[in-house]
């Protein structure tokens, strides 16, 4: 097996040895630029990778932070403004077969109308 080696070694060596890399100075200049332009060339020249996960998971809670932010109350103003009765006032209604609390009723009777 050696032998095979360094048989395929050597042609390899021989059908390469017209080939010469004429563009090493072109190449070590771009890898390591010298003045302080080029760098700041080879720099904005970077590839990021930015992984979509984190990056997804991260804006989902900056939406959601925002919106609880932004709207920390629920329910609508009519709920907010008019406080419920205590547990022993509140009154129950029949209507079309069904028991209501009254205020709750009202309430949509209220909604409905308007």
């Amino acid at each position: 097996m050696s032998n095979e080696q360094e048989d395929i070694k050597r042609r390899l060596d021989e059908e390469l040895s017209r080939l010469s890399f004429s563009g090493q100075e072109r190449v070590l200049q771009q890898t390591h630029p010298a003045a302080p332009l080029a760098r700041l060339r080879a720099l904005w020249n970077k590839e990021l990778e930015i992984p979509l996960k984190p990056l997804g998971a991260l804006s989902a809670l900056l939406v959601a932070g925002a919106l609880v932010l932004c709207y920390p109350q629920s329910g609508t103003p009519d709920q907010q403004a008019r406080p419920l009765p205590a547990q022993g006032q509140r009154e129950l209604i029949e209507a079309g077969g069904n028991t209501y609390w009254k205020d709750i009723y009202e309430q949509a009777v209220r909604r409905h109308e308007n």
